[in-house]
């Protein structure tokens, strides 16, 4: 397995595998969907959006907090297939997904306050995941459709492939979904699969990718994003119908598990300045819960259905994402959780072509 040197940041693991009893499940949860609304926020009045308009997918910017929305689309791109996007605070990704006769995907990327492009294209399909693209330290990650996770340094003029699926669990029962780096030298890549085997895997500094485990039951299970906490490490696991959040000092461990949240369908999970916040599908409404990393969770209140994205910017305050129809909310914690729609400009129910998809 490859080293990564400090230059190029490397992608974090460690396997989750969760014990709770009477609640298994034999179908691991499915990762977030990158053919939804997705919000990146990369500073607290600053960032990006991939959003539906018509028949295509287009990218909204913002620097004063959705107030003002400029349309941030590379041009000439088919985004019919759907968009990923990640930011840091420099530069923005964005992935295109396959259509019709596009078979692989291109990347672009510009400065987050340009509107130059610079086209790359990856050596297959992007995977269909939110998570499928990172940005940190001056290179782009992605993970590929067929398993595999590549990355490119700024200025190069080809991808390279870090590790794969088979290498990371040669038994065949691991997905990748995600890759996510929390800060520059220290990323992970996630998965799904059975419980008992790799689902996350860490690397920090040089060091190759390594498996750290957890011990978890067989119950099928999903790795969502880390994140960190002030100095504390977040590794958020779905199985056997709950959400546990998992702690940890240094991103190789001692992880330790939190309580779990009983959950129905795949929550959403962000890290903010001293909570851990959980979005959870709740009947026909979604549940906002915090928790202090490896505290129970505490019920907010309710916002609508179907969150596709949550990106917290500070203690009390984030923005939320939710599909069919497509709409922006920010969402405040104070005394009591106050949900407040943030309108968008007509323009972008039409830019793409055609009529807004339901």
């Amino acid at each position: 397995m490859r080293s990564v040197s400090r230059r190029s940041p490397v992608l974090a693991a460690a396997v989750l595998s969760l014990l709770l009893a009477g609640c298994a499940s034999d179908e691991p949860t499915a990762p977030a969907d990158a053919r939804a609304p997705h919000i990146v926020m990369t500073g607290p009045q600053s960032g990006f959006a991939v959003w539906p308009s018509g028949v295509r997918w287009i990218v909204l910017g913002t620097t004063d907090g959705w107030r003002t929305v400029s349309n941030r689309t590379p041009l000439a791109v088919p985004t019919d297939g759907g968009l990923v996007l990640s930011a840091d605070p420099t530069t923005v990704a964005v992935g295109v997904l396959p259509h019709e006769q596009l078979t692989v995907s291109p990347v672009l990327q510009s400065t987050t306050a340009g509107s130059t492009w610079l086209p790359t294209q990856l050596p297959k399909a992007l995977s269909p995941s939110a998570s499928s693209l990172a940005r940190s330290g001056g290179a782009t990650w992605a993970v590929l459709a067929g398993g595999s996770v590549v990355t490119e340094l700024d200025g190069a003029t080809s991808w390279h492939e870090l590790t794969s699926a088979a290498t990371l669990d040669p038994s065949g029962q691991l997905s990748l979904t995600g890759v996510d780096f929390p800060d520059e030298t220290t990323g992970f890549v996630t998965g799904s699969g059975p419980g008992d085997r790799p689902i996350l895997f860490v690397a920090s500094g040089e060091s190759a990718f390594r498996a750290v485990q957890l011990g978890l039951s067989s119950a099928a299970a999903t790795a969502l994003d880390p994140c960190r906490v002030g100095s504390t490490w977040v590794a958020p696991v779905v199985t056997g119908g709950h959400l546990v959040v998992f702690t940890a000092p240094e991103a190789v461990g001692p992880w330790k598990a939190g309580p779990a949240l009983e959950v129905s369908g795949t929550p959403v999970v962000a890290c903010g300045p001293d909570r851990v916040w959980a979005v959870a599908p709740k009947g026909s409404s979604d549940e906002l819960f915090v928790a202090s990393p490896a505290g129970p969770w505490a019920l907010q209140g309710q916002l609508g259905a179907r969150t596709t994205s949550l990106s917290v910017v500070s203690t009390n305050r984030a923005y939320v994402s939710a599909a069919a129809p497509a709409t922006l909310t920010a969402v405040d914690l104070g005394s009591s959780l106050t949900a407040e729609p943030v309108p968008l400009p007509g323009w972008v129910e039409t830019v793409g072509g055609a009529a807004m998809r339901n």
